[in-house]
């Protein structure tokens, strides 16, 4: 038996890079084939457009620590050190990605919605889902620590949604002036964003 190719994870990979580092309209089909050494018969054998491409490069890179996704399986017992953990993983993400690219490449999901939600329905749907996913793993967490008596919310629902915001925002001017001095040096002044939190977890 013939060994299974990973010409499909190679373009995803590949595609990751290349949209997150150029945007979307820059990178061509015959590019992205280049980068994943394969040929254009593969890549439309697998998708049947970019855009479908982008669909699944999105699925696959909207949760860059991967804590995100494993707290919409199980809610952390430790919800306020689960979120301290997330912001240092996120922040050294970035940090690693500026040493190795030279730059500031930003996040995807933030970067996509600048270029192409007002042009492309699927796509804007597609970031509607993944951006509520990333809020409803927050308020899960958040209402989990509240229970918990570790912070004072009002409302996780909208502290979620101001800490999904103010990440990605954060992350965006880092991008737009290539300088990570724009991401906080510690995850103390985010966690400040999720109410008053126990001095025992700061």
């Amino acid at each position: 038996m013939g060994r299974r190719s990973n010409a499909r994870d190679r373009l995803i990979a590949n595609a990751g890079r290349l949209f997150r580092h150029h945007g979307f309209e820059a990178v061509g089909v015959a590019k992205l084939c280049k980068a994943a050494n394969v040929n254009k018969g593969s890549f439309y054998h697998f998708f049947s457009s970019k855009r479908e491409l982008l669909i699944e490069v999105l699925d696959n890179a909207w949760d860059e620590t991967g804590l995100l996704t494993s707290w919409e399986t199980k809610i952390p017992d430790q919800p306020i050190e689960q979120l301290r953990q997330y912001l240092q993983e996120l922040f050294a993400y970035h940090y690693a990605e500026r040493e190795a690219n030279g730059r500031v490449c930003g996040s995807l999901l933030a970067n996509v919605a600048l270029e192409l939600s007002a042009q492309d329905e699927h796509v804007n749907m597609k970031l509607n889902e993944l951006f509520n996913r990333e809020i409803d793993a927050f308020r899960n967490l958040l209402t989990e620590a509240s229970n918990q008596g570790k912070i004072n919310v009002d409302n996780p629902v909208n502290t979620a949604k101001a800490l999904v915001a103010c990440l990605h925002g954060l992350i965006m001017l880092a991008k737009i002036s290539d300088n990570l001095e724009a991401i906080p040096n510690s995850e103390v002044e985010l966690l400040r964003l999720v109410g008053n939190v126990k001095q025992s977890q700061t």
